[in-house]
């Protein structure tokens, strides 16, 4: 039997009032808009009871990743500016490995599937607002599911206009593809405001 939603009996300003009506334009009602504002209060308090990260839209995920791993927002400039001579230390040394398994509830990255992987990268890179779309492509012509296949194109959307930017990037996504455990071959293609990674999973893997 479908439970009764309960009524809420209080009072607002009428400032706070016509804010509600205006976001319910977007939301479809009042009561839309409260259940909306107090899922991103619940995200702030982390009280995601039974909610998996892999539910959570882009500005939700952001902001659990950044009280969970002190992230901080740099500009541009300043991000073109660390990557102009293409260091090595964050790549060899970064935390993409710890990031996956922290969207997956801290599952050991051995149990996940190289397509599960691959939609981690996905979701926290765009809600890091690194890149404005990622793509995951199945290539392997023996698995139709993307879950068991092996090999796959990923390709990176940004609007930094400089190709060093992809080139940073796609050296430090495969610096963590090639190593222990994930164990894949991976060509890239670079252009100015987007690159491309073809990701094979090792045949003696």
């Amino acid at each position: 039997m479908k439970k009764l939603k309960p009524h809420i009996h209080t009072t607002v300003s009428p400032k706070t009032y016509g804010v509600l009506k205006e976001l319910a334009l977007t939301y479809g009602s009042i009561s839309n808009v409260i259940e909306e504002a107090l899922d991103l209060l619940k995200v702030r308090e982390h009280l995601l009871d039974d909610t998996k990260k892999q539910e959570l839209d882009e500005y939700k995920l952001w902001h659990l990743m950044k009280y969970d791993f002190n992230m901080c927002a740099i500009g541009r400039t300043t991000f073109l500016s660390f990557i102009d001579k293409i260091p090595t230390e964050p790549q060899e040394n970064n935390n993409c490995i710890d990031l996956v398994e922290w969207y997956y509830d801290n599952q050991p990255i051995t149990k996940l599937r190289l397509y599960e992987i691959l939609k981690a990268i996905k979701a926290i890179w765009i809600a890091g607002n690194y890149f404005w779309k990622i793509q995951i492509k199945n290539l392997d012509e023996n698995e139709k599911d993307p879950l068991f296949a092996k090999k796959f194109e990923l390709s990176f959307f940004h609007h930094f206009n400089q190709i060093k930017f992809g080139k940073y990037w796609s050296e430090y996504f495969r610096t963590v593809l090639e190593k222990e455990p994930i164990n894949c071959d991976c060509k890239i293609l670079l252009r100015n405001e987007n690159f491309f990674m073809e990701i094979s999973k090792r045949i003696n893997n």
